[in-house]
């Protein structure tokens, strides 16, 4: 005779997934937005800055700087990527929650106590990938720029160009 205490396989399996199902819907709910916005708007950041410097290095425009221009409004950040009166590129970061500060001075101090970053912003690069400001002049120190929402995240420009995250030596 067999017993009927206990569960089959099948009824084992189909436990097994609901639980799958319900774990993965309910992880979702525990992260907020603005949890991961610093790291996202960070990274999005630091690519379009990588993307102006290599354009500048490929192109190697001896007239036409390469400039990246941040705008803002309530909701996201409008990246702008042009050369002379060409628009190269344009491209949204979203901006959940997120202040960006910066400085071109303090690299001790914490990233709250920078002033905010005024908008549009703008990132220029020469011919040679260095970065420069509008009127050619290469950057003599680093430029620090810090995303803050519930984590803080720091980016360094250089005077090179090179754009990294993590903190600015003086």
């Amino acid at each position: 005779m067999y017993s009927t205490k206990g569960f089959t396989l099948i009824e084992l399996i189909v436990v097994i997934v609901l639980l799958s199902v319900l774990s993965a819907v309910g992880i979702g709910l525990f992260s907020a937005p603005s949890q991961y916005s610093a790291r996202l708007a960070a990274d999005q950041f630091l690519t379009q800055l990588r993307t102006a410097q290599r354009l500048a290095l490929i192109k190697q425009d001896p007239v036409n700087l390469l400039t990246l221009t941040a705008n803002q409004n309530t909701n996201n950040w409008n990246m702008i990527l042009a050369q002379g009166a060409t628009t190269v590129n344009t491209f949204d970061i979203e901006r959940v929650d997120t202040n960006v500060r910066t400085s071109t001075s303090d690299f001790s101090s914490a990233c709250s106590a920078l002033p905010l970053m005024a908008f549009p912003a703008a990132f220029y690069f020469d011919g040679y990938g260095n970065a420069v400001n509008g009127s050619r002049v290469q950057a003599n120190t680093n430029r620090r720029i810090c995303f803050q929402s519930t984590s803080t995240v720091e980016v360094c420009i250089g005077p090179s160009g090179y754009a990294y995250e993590g903190t600015c030596q003086s």
